[in-house]
């Protein structure tokens, strides 16, 4: 399928994702979002967290590149 803006293909990764879709990634105006693991023990994953707000996204991304002890202390 053709992106009807640019009319690039669509991969087909996101066409699974959003079977919908008319447009390809880089036409799309729905911004980016920040998606991260919630922890759930010391080495399990549980569930995944979608931020949609960019000013809380950007909050978080510096907040989850420090590591080490006290890494979820950190404050912007």
């Amino acid at each position: 399928m053709k992106c009807l803006k640019c009319t690039n293909s669509i991969p087909e990764g996101r066409l699974k994702a959003m079977p919908g879709t008319k447009v390809c990634v880089s036409c799309s105006d729905t911004p980016k979002w920040y998606v991260r693991n919630i922890i759930s023990g010391k080495t399990t994953y549980s569930e995944a967290e979608i931020i949609k707000d960019p000013e809380v996204a950007k909050k978080l991304r510096k907040m989850d590149r420090r590591s080490g002890w006290g890494s979820n202390l950190y404050k912007c």
